[in-house]
């Protein structure tokens, strides 16, 4: 980077930046592997290269200046990005001996691919802000952004912001009151882009293939888009930023609404076209929610407390998709659907067992003249059973505290965190190891439970070996996710100074860290912080397929300052 001064108050800034990736793996698996009998082959080699060059570079103007009471600063400038991935790969299989482990050696040379991909953006941006006695605030943004994922009619999209922000505990009538350390007032609206939906879902792209009688040929392997356009989001925002008695208890309360449009998605498209879906803009989306941000100092002197305390709410729905039904997730549990959450739980609904015989119901949920009925199936006449919103994987508080106590050179930090009105979706490991033995796995304990005999009243169908009771996609698979986790608890000490200085050292600090020490929920598997299907992320959420718990780790350590 580089920077100019160009006149009093103007400068010119310049920045450029590359990483690179080169990246080549080579195996060979000899003939005794497992991987060799399954094939009946003498020994398997493989090649894989990667080489990835990202580069960006940034050009800008910056212009301050004061004048009395006034102060502004302005930037003009642009951006650009530009990315390009190569990859290949090659197998050979049969080599004379396991001496031999390249792929020129190789009998056969059995496969091969090679791809390229690249993206790239072009912005230019402008941002001013404005200063009035150091108590009115001001500014004002915007951007035009280019990508070369969208269509070649709408390549091109504007966002503009603006904000103001009054310091009342600058005014006279606030700071007569002693109790207000710091008092401010904000607001903000402006719109952001998405385009965060792979390299090239604008074009119509082709493939090759082996044609008719091995000859080459070519085929059509998704449709065009010439009018796909930036998905856009446009944010309302209200803050308070506070501080109290002289800053022992400081905050944030924000309340903020979103709106997006131009949803990208792929949408279903008549299969006459020859595909099934489609990316396209569709819909509008919309999110409310209130964030709190608490900051206190509850002990000063030679004993300290502090604590920091945050919480969040959000709702989200879906206000139009165009009479788009769209599905994602472990078995299309995941549903965008209008009036709802993106993601919720769409399945049967469980009605529990029959005591007479330990078959597993379902609701009927049929519209019967307005009315849903409520009458049960069991397993055989589960198709009778129609879908309804049976949970929703987006919490309704997202929150987290930390505490750090420190006295004479001890410190002890320790940070909670966790969600509530959150529901998972476990089918994906429930079907198999929470199924009244319908598979060869074992079971998790709760099916020690299962129906057993005549009058028995229990929440588990009947054990059925081989046999499918109530392990179907249904709400007996969506389960409360909320969990409240002690993330890190940290506790050091800090040697005195005096105790240092015939060492010639400026600082000890020895300390021991424990991480996910302990987890409190009713949540039945290994972890209820599940990750997203990633073949549906914008759609499927809360999904468990054998998620593996999060380790618990315990950390001792030395910090030596020279």
């Amino acid at each position: 980077y580089g920077t100019a001064k160009i006149l009093p108050g103007l400068i010119l800034q310049s920045e450029f930046g590359v990483d690179i990736l080169s990246q080549n793996e080579e195996g060979y698996f000899q003939s005794q592997t497992v991987r060799n009998q399954s094939r009946a082959v003498r020994g398997i080699g493989i090649n894989r290269a990667a080489f990835v060059v990202n580069y960006n570079t940034n050009n800008y103007f910056q212009y301050t200046k004061s004048f009395g009471q006034h102060s502004i600063d302005a930037t003009v400038g642009m951006q650009y990005q530009q990315s390009s991935a190569r990859y290949n790969f090659v197998e050979g299989l049969d080599f004379p001996s396991n001496a031999y482990q390249k792929i020129a050696s190789a009998a056969t040379k059995s496969d091969g691919s090679s791809s390229q991909s690249n993206f790239s953006f072009l912005s230019t941006f402008f941002r001013a802000n404005y200063k009035l006695k150091e108590k009115y605030l001001a500014t004002v943004s915007v951007r035009r952004d280019g990508s070369s994922r969208f269509g070649a009619n709408e390549r091109y999209g504007y966002f503009p912001a603006g904000s103001v922000g009054w310091v009342l505990s600058e005014e006279n009538f606030i700071q007569s009151i002693r109790a207000i350390s710091f008092l401010k007032l904000r607001a903000s609206y402006g719109q952001v882009g998405n385009a965060e939906i792979g390299n090239f879902p604008q074009l119509g792209l082709f493939g090759g293939a082996a044609g008719y009688a091995g000859n080459a040929g070519q085929s059509p392997t998704q449709i065009g888009n010439p009018d796909l356009r930036w998905e856009t989001t446009t944010q309302l925002d209200f803050g308070l930023d506070f501080g109290i008695l002289n800053n022992r208890i400081t905050g944030e309360l924000d309340y903020y609404e979103k709106k997006t449009s131009g949803l990208l998605l792929n949408v279903n498209v008549p299969a006459t076209t020859g595909f099934t879906t489609q990316t396209k803009n569709v819909g509008r989306l919309e999110n409310k929610g209130v964030e709190l941000v608490l900051n206190t100092q509850n002990l000063v002197g030679a004993f300290k407390w502090n604590t920091s305390f945050n919480i969040a709410n959000n709702k989200g729905k879906v206000l139009d998709i165009q009479g788009q039904i769209i599905e994602g997730g472990i078995s299309s549990m995941n549903r965008v659907a209008e009036g709802q959450p993106i993601g919720v739980f769409y399945t049967v609904e469980y009605a529990g067992v029959n005591p007479a015989n330990g078959d597993a119901l379902f609701y009927k949920n049929t519209n019967n003249n307005g009315q849903l009925d409520k009458t049960t199936v069991n397993a055989a006449g589960y198709n009778q059973a129609q879908r309804v919103v049976a949970g929703d994987p987006n919490p309704d508080y997202i929150y987290g505290i930390t505490n750090n106590f420190s006295f004479k050179g001890i410190d002890l930090s320790v940070l909670i965190n966790g969600v509530s009105g959150n529901q998972v979706n476990i089918y994906g490991m429930g079907r198999f190891a929470s199924a009244n033995f319908r598979f060869e796995d074992n079971q998790t304990v709760d099916q020690i439970d299962a129906w057993t005999r005549p009058g028995q009243i229990t929440n588990i169908p009947q054990a059925r070996w081989l046999s499918n009771n109530g392990a179907q996609l249904s709400s007996r698979y969506i389960v409360d996710g909320a969990f409240a986790r002690i993330r890190t608890v940290t506790l050091g000490y800090t040697v005195p100074s005096k105790l240092l200085s015939r060492l010639k050292l400026q600082k000890v600090r020895v300390y021991a860290s424990a991480l996910n020490l302990a987890t409190f929920t009713k949540y039945p598997y290994w972890d209820p912080e599940v990750n997203a299907d990633s073949f549906d992320s914008n759609i499927a959420k809360g999904n468990d397929f054998y998620t593996p718990p999060q380790p618990r780790t315990i950390l001792f350590g030395i910090n030596v300052g020279l």
